[in-house]
């Protein structure tokens, strides 16, 4: 699954604020009253929508998932040919999966907990081939709906374990891990790319660390199937090394120091004094 309200960022970089003048009790006020509107409208529909567009914009989402891939290679995937694949939440389509199978994987399975990837029809499929070189062959994309950590119905080992902008959704992320190390096969590798800001798209670019202003109870009041967990780098890094993964954090988009200055004192206790506020975006990269 990807993120509910805004696309994932998929290049490193630092971000630019351009509200951040904003005092933090704006923001409390502006994100609360967003949050609470959308646990009503997420727990009446269910999670619909992991992208803000849809596969019918498809060199759009085409674009998108040829850089997912990318950046998994970036990342830490060095090679795709003759991999046993396993990709968590990847959203309306199965894309990233036909991209890994062009360059050259064994095979490919996606899980979900959500019925998601039957939203991309013909005409995306048609057009992502087109940019592959070849017709994507749906009958060799494996897909389950599935529940987490444990992933019934999922059998490995499975060489490479990857996901884009969906971790950050799982409520049991040491148990995903956890699970992911029996499914992997011995020298596995994985590259989870997490995407730590609010999801809340007005809010997003101007107050990126919005979802940590709030007490657990006001938290539990604004959440719906899929709303982000709020861990940050050094949760994702020491939940993997427990789970018996070499792990590392690979930094992505950073928040500037005046943000975080400012920010700081509005954020719940909890959060105030931690030294990772800063990685907005990042990727758990390990090895078994």
């Amino acid at each position: 699954m990807s993120t509910a309200e805004e696309t994932p960022v998929i290049g490193p970089g630092r971000l630019s604020l351009s509200a951040a003048r904003h005092p933090n009790g704006f923001w409390y006020v502006v994100g609360l009253g967003m949050g609470l509107a959308n646990a009503v409208r997420h727990r009446r529909t269910g999670y619909r929508r992991p992208r803000p567009y849809t596969t019918e914009e498809v060199t759009r989402s085409v674009n998108y998932v040829v850089a997912v891939v990318d950046r998994w290679e970036e990342d830490g995937v060095r090679s795709w040919r003759g991999m046993r694949v396993l990709e968590l939440g990847p959203g309306p389509d199965l894309g990233t999966g036909a991209v890994i199978l062009a360059r050259g994987a064994a095979s490919y399975t996606a899980v979900d907990l959500f019925p998601l990837a039957g939203d991309a029809g013909a005409r995306y499929y048609e057009a992502l081939g087109e940019r592959l070189g070849g017709p994507v062959d749906l009958g060799r994309l494996g897909y389950h709906v599935t529940a987490y950590p444990g992933m019934p119905g999922v059998d490995g080992p499975f060489d490479v374990v990857v996901s884009s902008a969906a971790l950050e959704h799982f409520e049991d992320v040491p148990g995903t891990f956890a699970r992911l190390a029996e499914l992997a096969a011995p020298g596995a590798t994985m590259v989870h790319h997490v995407d730590g800001m609010v999801h809340m798209r007005g809010i997003r670019p101007r107050d990126p660390l919005n979802l940590l202003r709030y007490s657990d109870w006001t938290y539990r009041r604004m959440s719906f199937p899929g709303v982000p967990n709020r861990l940050r780098a050094d949760d994702y890094l020491a939940a993997a090394e427990a789970a018996g993964w070499r792990a590392r954090i690979v930094p992505g988009r950073t928040a500037p120091d005046s943000y975080l200055d400012r920010v700081r004192p509005g954020l719940a206790r909890p959060y105030r004094n931690r030294k990772d506020l800063a990685a907005l975006t990042f990727s758990v990269a390990g090895e078994r």
